[in-house]
Order: C-alpha cells, then sequence, then structure tokens
C-alpha cells in the first residue's frame, strides 16, 4: 500500500491554541461584488478565520483581496504565523459557492482537503488541522469524512519502482479535522474507519493500474488478489487456463491465447459473506474488466494507443478495491467479485478477425475487430458468474471504448442498465462521492442493435462507426438473465488521469470504487425499490 498517512482525528477544539504545522480554514465563496482591489471579504463565512486573523494581527481580508481570493475552488492563501499561534502556517482555501453549486459540498470538502494535503506536502509539514466551515449545507457526518477522506487520497504515492526515496513532498504523520460541534465517540470512529477503509479501498486499484503490464501479467494479478483477501476472510478461487477449457470460457482463451507464456488468464473469484443476520442479505455480483495489457491483438492499436494500455485492467482493480473495502467494512450485503484477466497480444496463437468464437453461453460471436476484446472476456465471465453465483444484481466495470471517451470526455464514466432509472441512482450517488457519470441509453433505435448482426453467426463483437460504447453495451446485454438487474459501467475515460488534481496525481485513479461502496450501503438501491 502507498496510502502513506498514519494518524487521523475529528475534533472540536479552539484552532487557534492547537499545535500544528499547518492550519486550513476552508471558506465558501460569497455572492459579494468584489472591492477595487477585485478580492471578496469571505470571513464573515468563518469565525474561525476572524479569530487567527485577530491572534495574527493581519488584515486577512486585505491580504484575500491582494491575491484575489473569492472562495473559488481553486483559490488558496498561505501565511506564515511567525510564532503568533502554535501554527506554523496558516492557509485558506475556497469551497465554491454554497448555493446553486452542481458540486455537493461533501465533494468540494473532499476536493479542499486534497488541496491542504498539497500545500502541507510542499511546505514540508508532517501535520495538519483542516478547520471545517459552520454551516456546510450538508450532512455534518458526511462533510467531516469527506473532508478526512479527501486527506488520505491526495497523499497517495506510487513509489514501487523508485530506488530512492522520493524527497520532494514530505511525508505527512497527522491529521486532524476540527467540526464546528462535537461528535460521539462512536460516531467519529465510524466516520474515521470508512474514510480509511475507502480511501484505502481506491489505493488498492491505484497500486495495480499503475503497475507496468510486464510486472502485473493475469496470474500476478491473482496473487495480488489472494494476498488482499486472506487476511479479510475473502474466499478466493482461481480459474486457470485448464479450469477455464473445463468451464467453457473459450472466448476468454481465445483473447489470452497469444500472451506470453507466464501470461496466461485467469479468472479470479472473491466472495464475501456479511456477519449473520436474521435477513437474508442482497446478493451482487461484481465484475471487472482486467485486460492486463492490450496491444489491440491482430487489429493492432498504433504505438501511441498502445501508450497506456497497462491500464486495461482498472475495472477489474476498481472490483478488487470494492471488494476489499466491503469485507473490511464489514457491510451487510453479500458481495461476490470477479476479476476476468487476461493479455490480449499477438503470435502465433491469436485470434483473427473473421473467426467465430463459441461463448460459454452458447452464443456464437463473429470477431469483428480484435481489439474489441474486452467484452469477450466480458461476456464469459458474466455467464459463467449468473450461472454460479445466482446474483440479485450484477455491475460489470470495464474500461471498455473509446467511444464513451468520445461521448463524454475524460473524467466521465458513462453508465447503462436495467431497468434504466438504476443508472439515473447510480449517477445521484457518484455525484456526492466526486465520480462523475452519465446514464446512456441503452436503445435509440433498431439501427444499433442491427449493428451487431453477423451472417454467419449468432452476433458480432462490434458494431460500425458510431454509437461504439452503446452497441458495447448492447453487445454485454445478451449475457446477462433477464432477471437480474444489471449496471455496466465504461470507465475508460476516468480510469487513469493524464494530470494531477486536487486528491489524485497522474495514472491510476481508483475510479468506481468510492461509487460502488456507497451503493452497496444502500438496501432500497440493491432491493430495486428505488429504480424500478
Amino acid at each position: 500500500m502507498t496510502m502513506r498517512m498514519t494518524m487521523g482525528d475529528l475534533k472540536t477544539f479552539d484552532a487557534t491554541d492547537h499545535q500544528t504545522d499547518l492550519l486550513v480554514l476552508s471558506v465558501f465563496a460569497t455572492a459579494k461584488e468584489p472591492d477595487s482591489d477585485g478580492g471578496i471579504n469571505v470571513l464573515d463565512e468563518s469565525s474561525v478565520a476572524t479569530a487567527i486573523a485577530r491572534a495574527l494581527g493581519v488584515d486577512l481580508a486585505q491580504e484575500m483581496a491582494t491575491c484575489r481570493f473569492t472562495g473559488k475552488p481553486a483559490d488558496q492563501l498561505v501565511l506564515h504565523t511567525l510564532g503568533k499561534i502554535p501554527a506554523r502556517y496558516v492557509a485558506v482555501v475556497g469551497l465554491g459557492e454554497q448555493e446553486g453549486n452542481p458540486i455537493p459540498a461533501t465533494e468540494a470538502v473532499r476536493r479542499a482537503a486534497g488541496r491542504a494535503c498539497r500545500i502541507a506536502q510542499q511546505a514540508g509539514c508532517q501535520s495538519v488541522t483542516l478547520c471545517l466551515p459552520e454551516k456546510a449545507g450538508s450532512s455534518r457526518s458526511a462533510v467531516a469524512q469527506a473532508a478526512y477522506e479527501g486527506m488520505l487520497l491526495a497523499d497517495y504515492r506510487f513509489d514501487r519502482y523508485r530506488t530512492k526515496e522520493d524527497t520532494a513532498t514530505s511525508r505527512i504523520e497527522e491529521l486532524t479535522v476540527v467540526v464546528p460541534d462535537p461528535i460521539a465517540e462512536e460516531e467519529r470512529d465510524r466516520l474515521l474507519s470508512s474514510a480509511a477503509g475507502v480511501a484505502k479501498g481506491v489505493c488498492v486499484a491505484r497500486d495495480l493500474v499503475n503497475m507496468g503490464a510486464g510486472d502485473l501479467t493475469p496470474r500476478v494479478f491473482a496473487q495480488e488478489a489472494l494476498q488482499r483477501a486472506q487476511p479479510l476472510g475473502l474466499e478466493v478461487d482461481v480459474l486457470d487456463e485448464h479450469r477455464l477449457e473445463r468451464e467453457r470460457l473459450r472466448m476468454m482463451l481465445a483473447v489470452g491465447g497469444a500472451a506470453s507464456v507466464v501470461a496466461p488468464p485467469r479468472l479470479i473469484r472473491l466472495a464475501y459473506r456479511p456477519p449473520v443476520s436474521t435477513q437474508k442479505p442482497m446478493h451482487v455480483v461484481l465484475v471487472g474488466k482486467g485486460l492486463t495489457f492490450d496491444s489491440g491483438g491482430l487489429d493492432l492499436k498504433p504505438s501511441a494507443g498502445m501508450r497506456d494500455m497497462k491500464m486495461d485492467m482498472a475495472g477489474a482493480a476498481c472490483v478488487l478495491g470494492t471488494v476489499s473495502t466491503v469485507a473490511e467494512l464489514k457491510l451487510p450485503v453479500t458481495v461476490t467479485g470477479y476479476l476476468a484477466c487476461a493479455e490480449n497480444g499477438i503470435g502465433a496463437r491469436a485470434y483473427h478477425p473473421g473467426d467465430v468464437l463459441r461463448s460459454r453461453k452458447g452464443l456464437t460471436v463473429e470477431v469483428d475487430n480484435t481489439d474489441a476484446e474486452g467484452r469477450l472476456v466480458l461476456a464469459d465471465a458474466i455467464d459463467y458468474a449468473c450461472e454460479r453465483d445466482r446474483p440479485d444484481m450484477l455491475i460489470d466495470v470495464a474500461t471498455l471504448t473509446g467511444a464513451c471517451m468520445v461521448a463524454l470526455g475524460q473524467r466521465t464514466a458513462g453508465l447503462y442498465s436495467t431497468p434504466p432509472r438504476l443508472a439515473d441512482r447510480i449517477q445521484a450517488l457518484a455525484l456526492e462521492e466526486g465520480e462523475s457519470c452519465w446514464p446512456l441509453p441503452l436503445t435509440v433505435d433498431d439501427q444499433l442493435d442491427e449493428e451487431l448482426r453477423s451472417t454467419i453467426a449468432d452476433v458480432k463483437n462490434c458494431g460500425g462507426r458510431y454509437g461504439g460504447s452503446i452497441t458495447a453495451a448492447l453487445f454485454l446485454r445478451n449475457f446477462v438473465p433477464a432477471s437480474v438487474r444489471w449496471l455496466h459501467m465504461d470507465i475508460a475515460g476516468p480510469a487513469f488521469a493524464q494530470k494531477e488534481s486536487a486528491t489524485c496525481g497522474k495514472g491510476g485513479t481508483g475510479f468506481g470504487v468510492r461509487t460502488l461502496v456507497r451503493a452497496l450501503t444502500q438496501p432500497e438501491l440493491l432491493e430495486g425499490k428505488a429504480c424500478g
């Protein structure tokens, strides 16, 4: 694990007397017009800020005006206290508008906490105290948890391949979140545990995505899953290439046929059963696409398109991170995760364009493009999971199509579901967790269904140029029983960040873990009462 922070707490006290390296004030923007210097006095939004300004003997409002601080999310101001209060530095960070902001208060605070972490790292601080706004416009507990979580996520570093310690940024040893009103000890412990558990799950996924494909083969992925699952008491079953053949997962075997001898495909099953309950818990199956590297197969990708293809297993990483978190938090839901891992290589055993593969379900599939391999792997895994586990709900997560990125950009995942309202509910939860998702239609008209029709087989593995994300989802729908509620998450864009954000550096993001863990805490959603 490379989530580095060691201690955290939620407290209520006078921040002006607290010993810390960095004291951070989070303030909302106001609707006031800027003064002649372009600044806005936001001190009336925070009595803590007013007290700090008085203790420092500075006109903090004037300092804000000078640097044009208005409380917007990117705004920040850092002052040295010169020993006038126990804190070494004071920073003010903006939260954005409190009213009419499309970003929920929880995510605004999470991002502000992440920026506070960045400031602390650059200033060489080892302890950070973050003061939450008195009126956050959301649940006090949810905001406090988001603040702690944001710091943990921002402090993540992937240092597996470094031979020397990264000295450019300091390691934060202690984080304190100052809440306006006291929180009971039991509630505080629950919030801290939940935030740490979710952040750890996200970082598990980030670690895997950031590993090189030569190191994270399907076989190694299985070892990593086993290593993380055993301390949590998860049941683990790994299907090697021989068992895959016996279980008729032949499309998965075809995709992995040209991989090197050290990278045969693996289907990894992780099962979590909650503590004994008087009620039968809902059973949710998660299936993640785990292409540890995707060359495109014989329909070879150009070199630029292959550069980041070590991240094509981000769906499986998300599932592992989610199941690990569910087990660590002991959530009252039965969850089984499948990591469908293969390497799409080239060589004498590669499958060909024009081949007809027989899926585990029995449908024959004409291979129109060997670079549409993820849906082949997922289809066999979905059929196996549905037959073996008979879930109430199935969610698959995959870096499936570039077409989804064309439609929604690099930060938003596409959602498809049956029933359709399920995707709407997941989108709402994802927004609160700071993960951008957008529901897309499974059917526009019959034309897209016709794109998948084959003249020699039951179905083709991809359609034409247009609507590529939809046709990929339509292909997968063929393998999900009508009785199972189903959600498909196409995370091709947000699974890998090309530049740093408030809570994530460049590389694997762990996208989807926060949303799925949150969804698994919603009984009405799991039972279908909230989505028709």
